[in-house]
């Protein structure tokens, strides 16, 4: 009769450990699914921040793209019009038309316009000092590297007293002359304003010669000594961005210079 309830006693310590066991195990399982999700929600977050940064590239890629195409465009812009000046000129000398019958489309001022690079040796006329220089489109007025800058007085009239490097002698030229104007500077890097003299100097680009103004600033810790701006452009040359030295300056003669000098 008491046998049956002495093998349940002795069997329930058997199966509390069983049961122990069993809850154990799912426990670890759950943890295990826990981290195997967080694992792949990390994995697709980088996959995200992956695809986001390919496309970024790809964006600036073709930013890149469409400037350098439009660069190239301007650049061939600029040579079809140089070749078409090319071309009126031979072909005002066959008649003034091309194979086919046709005046060129070619402005009629831009074939007496004389082509220049965005870089460019220039004359000195009255000094026979030549200066590699920038050519600028940008630029209103020249500009030109002096040191030692003092303004004076002669005969009523205010003065520029300057030097300026000759790069062949290696040393620095004293020069004065009547000061044009002055003009208002603003530095990018600051709000102060600094007003430069300007001064009027002859020069030789090619074979063209002429008065131009320059503003007086020192420019020894830029690349070139000389800035040439659109007041020395302006309605007698081109500039072709693409090339350098195009041209070497041909000093004028003498009685050249002095026809200049009466006008």
């Amino acid at each position: 009769m008491n046998s049956r309830p002495l093998k349940w006693v002795a069997l329930l310590p058997l199966l509390t450990l069983l049961s122990a066991c069993s809850t154990h195990h799912v426990l670890v399982k759950k943890a295990d699914m826990e981290a195997a999700n967080q694992c792949l929600l990390a994995q697709q977050q980088r996959d995200l921040t992956f695809e986001q940064q390919q496309q970024q590239i790809a964006e600036a890629l073709e930013l890149l793209r469409q400037s350098i195409e439009l660069q190239q465009q301007d650049e061939q812009a600029l040579r079809d019009l140089v070749e078409s000046e090319r071309d009126g000129r031979e072909s005002r000398g066959a008649g003034g038309e091309c194979a086919q019958g046709l005046a060129l489309p070619v402005p009629g001022d831009a074939m007496d316009k004389k082509v220049v690079g965005a870089k460019e040796r220039v004359l000195l006329t009255d000094l026979g000092i030549v200066l590699q220089s920038r050519v600028d489109t940008g630029a209103t007025t020249s500009s030109m590297d002096a040191r030692e800058i003092e303004i004076f007085e002669r005969n009523g009239e205010e003065w520029v007293r300057f030097k300026i490097h000759d790069p062949d002698l290696d040393q620095l030229v004293e020069l004065e002359r009547p000061r044009s104007r002055k003009v208002r500077i603003i530095q990018a890097s600051s709000e102060d304003v600094e007003k430069r003299p300007v001064v009027e100097m002859r020069i030789t680009m090619g074979s063209l010669t002429q008065m131009a103004e320059f503003t007086l600033s020192d420019r020894s810790h830029m690349e070139f000594p000389l800035l040439i701006g659109r007041n020395v452009l302006r309605d007698v040359m081109l500039v072709d961005v693409a090339r350098d030295n195009i041209t070497e300056p041909k000093p004028p003669k003498p009685s050249d210079v002095d026809k200049s000098t009466d006008e």
